[in-house]
Parts: C-alpha cells; sequence; structure tokens
C-alpha cells in the first residue's frame, strides 16, 4: 500500500498539494492562549536553548516533507511548495 502512495499523489497534485499545506498549518500552529509566564518572565531569566513542544512539530513536518520529497520527486514537489510558501507569507 505504502509503495502505491507517490503514484497516487504524482497523478493528484492537488491532493499532493493540499497534504503539503496541512503539514505546513501543523508547523507553524500557534497556541492561541499564551501563559502568563511566557508573558512575563521573571527577572533574570535566561533561555536555556533546551526547545519548546512546537519545535516537535516543526521536525515531524520537515521529516514529512522530505519523505514526500524523496518518494515523489522534486520537480513535482517543488512547484507546489514555492506556491505553498510564497501563499503562507
Amino acid at each position: 500500500m505504502i509503495e502505491r502512495i507517490p503514484n497516487i499523489v504524482k497523478k493528484d497534485t492537488e491532493l499532493l498539494k493540499q497534504l503539503i499545506e496541512l503539514i505546513f498549518k501543523l508547523m507553524i500552529d500557534i497556541d492561541e492562549d499564551i501563559e502568563e509566564s511566557w508573558m512575563k518572565p521573571k527577572e533574570g531569566f535566561k533561555d536555556d536553548g533546551d526547545g519548546e513542544d512546537g519545535e516537535d512539530n516543526v521536525s515531524f513536518g520537515k521529516t514529512c516533507i522530505d519523505k514526500i520529497i524523496s518518494a515523489v520527486g522534486d520537480e513535482i514537489c517543488l512547484p507546489l511548495l514555492s506556491i505553498i510558501v510564497n501563499n503562507t507569507i
């Protein structure tokens, strides 16, 4: 079944575009509820650089995009990615 997925999305670029858009939405999803502690950090606060929960979504999304490009091919994916990135800005 997995082997047929690249063939399906190669034939249906709209489906591929929707899939990539969903991945991008996951990657840039920002929680609307901002915690008070985040808005007003304690005096002397220093970011330790460990990252945040949202970074897991970014890493996951990057991995998904890389796998899609590898499976489907950059000649199909890159034009779609360009459109999606430009629409996201």
